[in-house]
């Protein structure tokens, strides 16, 4: 079986390893190691195609999936999602036991405005509050334009939402999207961010409610109590939450009863319930942006 070293050998000799993209130039960091970073089931390098810098995804094992994800009309043409096209077979490996086998690419813009989660991380540490009332806006409004798209993403979290140029969030990382051609799930998403009952079972439309809700409720605190915010993690609170107290929860919740915030209240009351499922988010998260219009 192909491993995470193994992808990394053959991308070192891309002339060598890609059988339509040998042009591709790996970028290297200033020790000449490739710039990567490791996802459960990929390898993802950053590289320049031509005159572009790109994101190259190198599957450690095939993905039935993203075939019909990215074949999708839907999913090709929405402006939530950074674009991406697959190559099948793309990556020539050899193995550790001597025995060559392809993988699949996956290649899309690197877009260089950083990721959410970065922003959070350093509006918390500059205790910038103006900033992050400003990413928890713009993240609302992401969502509110994902609960309206005929797909869901599978695996909203901070870390897969980048910044474009334009200063509006855009979401990568499309492996665990649902579209109503699919009826298997392959990816779960990050467990911090999903709800403790989400399963395969559980795949449609609403899989991104409980991600959205507790992203949304969590920024919006964090604007108004940045001292909530927890050393070494990006939100003060996660999924978590089902199966136990939290101190900054439980702040937070206080905070909105005391400032009358009624929309807030009942986002964050619905973060410890047992469904997967939100009630009514769309409405509570576009009554979070009507303020925004005022």
């Amino acid at each position: 079986m192909v491993n995470i070293c193994d992808l990394y050998r053959a991308m070192t000799t891309p002339e060598l390893s890609f059988r339509s993209l040998s042009h591709i130039t790996p970028k290297l960091d200033r020790y000449g190691y490739l710039v990567t970073y490791a996802q459960n089931n990929a390898l993802v390098a950053q590289a320049n195609l031509g005159d572009a810098l790109v994101a190259i995804k190198c599957y450690i094992s095939p993905r039935e999936n993203i075939s019909t994800i990215l074949s999708t009309e839907d999913v090709n043409s929405s402006r939530l999602l950074v674009p991406s096209h697959l190559y099948n077979d793309e990556l020539i490996v050899m193995q550790g036991d001597g025995v060559e086998c392809s993988a699949d690419v996956v290649i899309s813009p690197w877009i260089s405005g950083g990721t959410l989660s970065e922003a959070i991380t350093a509006a918390v540490r500059s205790g910038d509050v103006a900033t992050l009332a400003i990413l928890a806006e713009r993240f609302d409004r992401l969502a509110l334009a994902l609960l309206d798209a005929p797909f869901a993403h599978g695996d909203v979290k901070p870390e897969n939402i980048v910044i474009a140029d334009d200063g509006e969030l855009r979401l990568i990382d499309l492996d665990a999207v649902w579209t109503p051609a699919l009826t298997r799930c392959e990816e779960l998403g990050t467990a911090e961010y999903q709800h403790p009952r989400r399963d395969a079972k559980f795949f449609g439309p609403h899989i991104d409610d409980y991600p959205i809700a507790l992203i949304s409720v969590a920024l919006h605190a964090l604007a108004e109590l940045p001292h909530i915010a927890v050393e070494g993690a990006v939100l003060p609170f996660d999924s978590g939450l089902v199966l136990g107290t939290n101190e900054a929860y439980c702040e937070a919740c206080a905070h909105f009863r005391k400032s009358g915030n009624v929309t807030l209240q009942r986002l964050a009351r619905q973060l410890t319930k047992k469904s997967p499922i939100i009630d009514n988010l769309r409405v509570l998260i576009a009554e979070l942006l009507k303020k925004y219009e005022r």
